[in-house]
Parts: structure tokens; C-alpha cells; sequence
């Protein structure tokens, strides 16, 4: 791989995926109690979080898109199934029987302990299912404009156009699933180290860190 076709752009962009990688990584392991049945739908995030970086480098669009929309149904399963063992069993032998996304959603917006962040959490999942259906876009390719063409193999491996363009749609996905991950686990969250913290709070705006930080509800 030619490392002098990546402009500063484009590696201002691998660097945030990087993080974001790296950010799911830390969190995979603080979750070292959560239950089994729930643990694989965080595996998942974090696995579809890691490939955001080679779907970057590789400068496909299309996939890049396809890991950020997985990632969003991963976490909303992984905190749906955190507390349904009984939905996982039934899961994995009636697997045409899921949960749609939207049920998920309104789920973890009624979640209990989350009752006093609503209106932070639904602005979350609001913006998420948002997103949501402008990535479905790029991976159906509903349109021209949004095609990613090659003609050979050579040319699989080139810059994504518009990296800082992409770089906001990740970092808006990836704000909001940060924020919802974090507020669903709390009180792990406040145990961190403070360079823990740091690694986390880099994805969010200054709101969300008041609120994590019991300034601002």
C-alpha cells in the first residue's frame, strides 16, 4: 500500500477510526461481567468497530457504511439482550423471530435506570435511527451518486473522496453510541481511571460530558 496517496485528510480520518477501535476495545474489557447471552452482541460492536479501519484504508465507502449501521444494531441488541436470556434462547432456534430496530430502540429509551437522562437518551437514539436510514442509503445504493466502482483489483486500494465528510458522519454515530454505552453502564464508567475516561470522552461534546459527570442532567 502506497502510504503517499493518503492525504492529511484521509489520515485525519484513519486516526479518528483508530479511536474509535480503540474506545470499543476498552470498554470490551470492563464488560469482563456482563451476562453471556448479551456479551456477543458487544463482541460484535467491537468487531465491526475494528473493521472500520482496513474498510477506510481501502477506501470503500460502501463498506465503511455498512460497519457503522451494523454497529448501531449491535448495540442496541447488546443492551436489549442484557436483560432478556429468555429472548437470546429463543433467538438462536427461531431465528426469523428478531426484534426490529425501532422496538429496540423505544426499549432502551423506557429502560428504567435510564429514566432520568429520557430526553438526552432519546435525542440519542433519535439521531441514531436517523443515520441509521442515511447509511441503508449508501448500502443499497439507491442512487448513482453514491456508487463505489472499481475496474481491477489495483484499484480496490485508493483514498476515500471526502474524508472529512465521512469523518463527521462516524463521529456522529459514534457520539451518540458512546454516550448510550456509557449512561447504560454508569456506574462502571465511573470507576474508570481518569485516562480511561479521557479515551471514552473523546467522543463526545461537551453536554454529554457534563452529564456523565453529574453536572448537567
Amino acid at each position: 500500500m502506497d502510504a503517499a496517496v493518503f492525504s492529511d485528510d484521509n489520515l485525519t480520518l484513519l486516526k479518528y477510526a483508530h479511536s474509535v477501535a480503540f474506545s470499543m476495545v476498552l470498554w470490551g474489557q470492563k464488560l469482563f461481567d456482563a451476562p453471556q447471552w448479551a456479551i456477543s452482541y458487544f463482541l460484535q460492536l467491537k468487531t465491526d468497530a475494528i473493521q472500520l479501519f482496513p474498510a477506510a484504508i481501502f477506501g470503500n465507502r460502501r463498506t465503511l457504511h455498512l460497519y457503522e449501521r451494523a454497529g448501531i444494531e449491535d448495540l442496541f441488541r447488546y443492551a436489549y439482550f442484557y436483560d432478556h436470556r429468555i429472548e437470546h434462547m429463543f433467538l438462536q432456534t427461531q431465528s426469523k423471530s428478531f426484534q426490529k430496530l425501532d422496538f429496540l430502540i423505544d426499549w432502551l429509551k423506557n429502560y428504567p435506570s435510564l429514566q432520568c437522562f429520557k430526553q438526552n437518551v432519546s435525542e440519542s437514539c433519535a439521531e441514531l435511527l436517523t443515520m441509521y436510514s442515511e447509511l441503508s442509503r449508501t448500502i443499497h445504493g439507491t442512487t448513482l451518486s453514491i456508487a463505489n466502482l472499481v475496474d481491477s483489483l489495483k484499484t480496490l486500494q485508493k483514498p476515500i473522496a471526502q474524508p472529512l465528510k465521512e469523518m463527521n458522519i462516524m463521529k456522529t454515530v459514534f457520539r451518540n453510541m458512546v454516550f448510550l454505552l456509557t449512561i447504560f453502564h454508569l456506574e462502571k464508567y465511573n470507576n474508570f481511571s481518569i485516562d480511561e475516561k479521557m479515551i471514552i470522552c473523546q467522543h463526545l461534546n461537551t453536554k454529554e460530558k457534563k452529564i456523565l459527570s453529574g453536572l448537567n442532567t
